[in-house]
């Protein structure tokens, strides 16, 4: 099926239901009297087999819908809110609703998108994946519809709206540098798209503030505050232990910071510690948490808007959207360095 287009036909065989009631499955038809195991699994079908819907024999690109989906990984995430928040402002501007659907940080649930786009009729889609990233983004790609990645990035010619990640946790480690911090840790994800850009910024800080790499404090934790935990312990339970911690969200730094107090270190006199992304969380912290800020409303609000250039037929002025972070919001948890 790889080497020509999948059709209903394709669709049908598969599942063994007519050709007529996957169209109208497909079409949502309230009219058809089938069980819903049946719409499912011709559902599924869709996905596995790749069906892309003909926008000439459906209508469905012809006739817009003016409502747009949102894929996240978790939408309680902190900065997810403050993303979504500038979508839908976007949207609101430019006369669109929007669908908000989240796909799960381990991504149980990659096929979100397909299911959308076969069950209801949405424009385009703004995708932000969790784990398994490369598969996601492939089934995006198939999907046939206008996306934008929305702090992701699959290829320069792939729509994407991301943060600057690199200058971000460089500005952390600089003031941490002139703080007298030379052992600093690295607590978060150190693969997929974000992880890797950020370790990168962690590197490159160390660099060019003069400092020396020290493999043992970078720790590959995920996201969550278990693995703050997780991370803290192991790089704190060294005899040279960090002096500073970068904690790459602020799940992260809750966890090193209840570490900390479980170790019996202050914070920030015996342990500084800094976190991606700054937002009212950091403020419910104790100590509240000094933090990369960035304009993440912006983010969502540049990914709506080039979304719909895409479906309305222009050109977007550039494939891809970079935004910087606008600097530190200094707070309790990190100070000069107390040996």
């Amino acid at each position: 099926m790889a080497d020509k287009r999948v059709t209903i036909a394709d669709v049908a065989k598969a599942t063994g239901v007519s050709p007529g009631a996957v169209s109208r499955i497909l079409n949502n038809d309230p009219t058809l009297n089938v069980r819903d195991e049946t719409k499912e699994t011709v559902r599924r079908a869709i996905v596995e087999l790749g069906y892309v819907p003909n926008p000439q024999a459906r209508g469905l690109r012809l006739a817009r819908s003016g409502s747009l989906a949102m894929i996240v990984p978790e939408i309680n995430s902190p900065a997810f809110v403050a993303i979504i928040q500038g979508a839908q402002r976007a949207a609101f501007e430019l006369g669109y609703s929007m669908l908000i659907g989240g796909i799960g940080e381990e991504g149980e649930d990659p096929n979100l998108a397909a299911r959308i786009l076969s069950s209801n009729r949405v424009d385009g889609f703004l995708i932000s994946t969790g784990k398994q990233e490369a598969r996601q983004l492939a089934a995006v790609q198939r999907l046939g519809a206008p996306a934008v990645l929305v702090n992701r990035y699959l290829n320069e010619q792939f729509p994407h709206v991301i943060l600057d990640d690199e200058a971000g946790v460089m500005l952390a480690i600089r003031h941490l540098a002139e703080l007298g911090h030379e052992r600093i840790g690295f607590l978060g994800s150190t693969r997929r798209f974000l992880g890797t850009r950020r370790l990168a910024g962690f590197k490159r800080g160390l660099t060019q503030c003069g400092l020396r790499l020290d493999k043992r404090f970078i720790v590959n934790c995920g996201y969550d505050r278990e693995g703050g935990e997780a991370g803290a312990h192991a790089v704190l339970a060294l005899a040279d232990r960090p002096t500073a911690i970068f904690a790459t969200n602020h799940l992260v730094a809750a966890g090193a910071l209840r570490v900390a107090r479980q170790l019996g270190l202050s914070v920030p006199g015996a342990l500084s510690v800094i976190s991606f992304y700054d937002g009212p969380v950091a403020d419910l912290l104790t100590p509240a948490v000094t933090s990369i800020a960035y304009p993440l409303d912006q983010l969502g609000y540049d990914a709506v808007r080039m979304l719909v250039r895409l479906i309305t037929g222009e050109t977007p002025t550039a494939a891809g959207i970079t935004i910087r972070p606008t600097g530190l919001v200094i707070r309790q948890s990190t100070g000069p360095i107390s040996e």
